[in-house]
Order: C-alpha cells, then structure tokens, then sequence
C-alpha cells in the first residue's frame, strides 16, 4: 500500500481513549503542532473539550474510518477493557469485530497505525487478556500497513511512578539490582501512562516504514531523556 503522509496538520484517529493512555494520547495531541484534527473514537456518548479534538461515539462493529481524514491510527487498548465488569470495557461479543475493524482502517488508507499492547501479550499465552491482546497485535502486524509501532511496556501506572516507587532509594536500589541481573528491574518496571503516550506521538513522527517495536526497556530509556532511534530485539517482545 502506498500512502502519502506527511508531518504537519495531520489528521489523527484515538481509539481507547478512556483509558489511561488514550486520556494522556488525546490531551498530547491537542496540543501538538503537528496534528489539525483529532477524532476520538468513545464508547460512551461524551464531549471531550479540547483544541482539534472531534468525539464520536461508536461501538467497535460501526466504526467506519472513510469519514475521517487522518494518517495516523492510535489504538489505546489496555487490559481494562479486556476485564469483564469495568467501566470500559469491551463486551466480549465484540472481539470478534476488532479484525474488521483493523482491516477497515487499512483499506481506508491509513498510513500508520500506534498499537498499545504489552510485554506479555501472546497469540498462544495462558491468560485470556494477554492472548487476546496478542491476536490483535499480530494481526495488526499482519495487516500490512505503511508502518507499524507496537509498545509493549510491563506495567502501567497512571500516577506518578516517583510515588509509587520512592525517590532517590529506589533508583541506588534498582541500579545495583539491574547491575546483577542484566537490567531485569528496568524491563519490568511500571511506567507512566504519560510517557507512553508521548513516546507513541514521538514514533509517529519518524515516518520510518515496516514494523517498529519498543520494549519495557526502550520506554525506561526514552523516559530517562534517552532518545534511542532502536528497536527491540526479537527475544525482548514477550
């Protein structure tokens, strides 16, 4: 597929946007001068006010993209709206919807698409969230659009992680622990939604064809104001 993208006044699509990082997503695109239009895709009927930002209300089976004008897809999905019984989650009548719902974007010729997923997500893992989360990822990869970014961070954290972890004890604490385990406690630490959210705003912008992922590690990295242009190897995805 051969799609024309650009960097300035893009058009953007969030879906998930209910979720920790799809609230960060929206508000960092609202704000950022690259992106003209924001259309936030909700599940419940509600306005967003906020700069650029258009909210429709859909359900995952009526989403239709032809209307939009946008380049880039984000999809926010974390593992709240896989648990039966929260506030947004997906029914599970609608799974079935989410490869349709993938393949319209791209036959709607949407250039790249920003996939939250996460560090145990598999097609074949034991838990129900993490498989189907897996199946998404995959076929999102295998759909075939101009480009691909996967971000598979450990944990989510939506408060601060500095009151979640402690301050300056933690960090001496954690940098003798990854010292002796070959960075374990960086790829498995909680992160910022914030952070994700701005680091799949921040890939978007590179405009690199094929698919990209960033690990746990690689967000603990771009955090820490370490601008690493890698991927992740291929042992690191789970």
């Amino acid at each position: 597929m051969t799609a024309e993208i650009s960097q300035d006044r893009k058009g953007a699509i969030v879906i998930g946007c209910e979720g920790y990082v799809g609230e960060n997503l929206i508000q960092q695109l609202s704000a950022h001068r690259a992106y003209g239009t924001i259309y936030a895709v909700v599940m419940q009927k509600k306005k967003i006010e906020l700069p650029k930002v258009k909210s429709f209300y859909s359900d995952i089976e009526h989403i239709r993209f032809e209307k939009f004008k946008a380049n880039d897809l984000f999809i926010c999905y974390d593992a709240s709206f896989f648990n039966s019984g929260g506030k947004y989650s997906i029914p599970e009548k609608q799974y079935r919807f989410l490869p349709k719902m993938i393949k319209r974007a791209y036959e709607s010729k949407i250039g790249q698409v920003m996939l939250l997923s996460n560090k145990r997500t598999s097609s074949d893992a034991l838990m129900p969230v993490n498989r189907t989360r897996g199946l998404i990822e995959e076929f999102v990869i295998q759909t075939g659009f101009w480009s691909t970014h996967v971000f598979k961070p450990s944990l989510l954290l939506g408060e601060s992680l500095n009151q979640k972890w402690g301050q300056e004890w933690a960090e001496k604490i954690g940098d003798k622990i990854n010292s002796v385990t070959g960075d374990w406690l960086k790829k498995n630490k909680p992160i910022e939604a914030e952070v994700v959210a701005r680091a799949m705003i921040y890939a978007a912008q590179k405009l690199e064809s094929g698919v990209h992922f960033y690990s746990s590690a690689w967000l603990q990295d771009y955090a820490d104001g370490k601008m690493e242009n890698r991927d992740i190897r291929k042992e690191d995805r789970k």
